[in-house]
């Protein structure tokens, strides 16, 4: 991956967070305590389980995971289905929740500001990319927010993911999941804890193949066409988890025609 300069470089601030191998090391531990809490919580609601792990890349490699996000409950599915099988996630969350009570959490468990109000939108994603140099894992929602179609497909994807890897050359390993929403249902408010009796599963695809993008990286179009790229795949991987028909706006999107 190429080089990137450290957050903050050229002035005195101090980063909100760091990667240096000592702080990887503090992040681990603490994130070990959160993620024996939050399954001991999971597993009284549903059964989890993990496909695709193959397709992760060995440890030290920085990965890019494009997350599909459908249901408030999936960071936490998407999170343990990687820490419990060695990789830390590092979440993309806004900049402006890193202070107080929550932003001294979220630095102890490493994960990732963006910095919104920066000058330039490369700079947005300066710490991905430190965190990405330094081999960790970082997971990103490219819609930015939960799908509101009804049949909860993937909706819009910005292009912040797109430009991450084309600036770094990080593999993107894209991952859907299925089964959430029989605990909580969107727009409730309460899961249903019935032990042992919903399954719900998470699938790590191959990386997605960019390559024959990568001469012309620097162009805006390119980004648009890696994003629409992402967005049939997690599409389709959906469609699989779900037993469903891809929707031919997907396909067409997804062959160019």
């Amino acid at each position: 991956m190429r080089a990137v300069p450290s957050p903050g470089a050229g002035s005195e601030s101090k980063p909100l967070v760091a990667f240096d191998p000592a702080s990887v090391r503090s992040q681990n531990r603490a994130g070990t305590v959160a993620a024996t809490a939050a399954y001991g919580l999971m597993r009284t609601a549903t059964k989890m389980t993990v496909r695709g792990l193959e397709h992760l890349p060995p440890q030290g490699t920085g990965i890019i995971v494009a997350a599909y996000h459908a249901n408030h409950l999936d960071p936490i599915l998407v999170g343990l289905a990687l820490k419990r099988n060695g990789r830390m996630p590092h979440f993309l969350a806004k900049s402006t929740l890193f202070s107080g009570a929550l932003g001294v959490i979220l630095k102890r468990i490493g994960q990732i500001p963006v910095l919104r109000a920066s000058a330039q939108a490369g700079d947005s994603l300066a710490y991905a990319k430190q965190a990405l140099a330094k081999g960790q894992t970082v997971v990103i929602y490219p819609e930015g927010t939960l799908t509101k179609d009804p049949e909860l497909w993937p909706q819009h994807f910005k292009t912040g993911t797109a430009r991450l890897a084309l600036e770094t050359g990080a593999p993107i390993i894209p991952v859907a999941h299925w089964g959430l929403n029989t605990i909580f249902p969107r727009g409730q408010k309460r899961l249903r804890f019935r032990p042992w009796s919903h399954d719900s599963t998470v699938v790590f695809g191959p990386p997605v193949d960019y390559s024959d993008l990568w001469a012309h990286r620097e162009e805006r179009t390119t980004m648009g066409e890696l994003s629409q790229r992402l967005k049939s795949t997690i599409a389709a991987m959906v469609a699989d988890l779900s037993g469903r028909d891809l929707p031919q706006r997907f396909e067409q999107k997804e062959t160019g025609e």
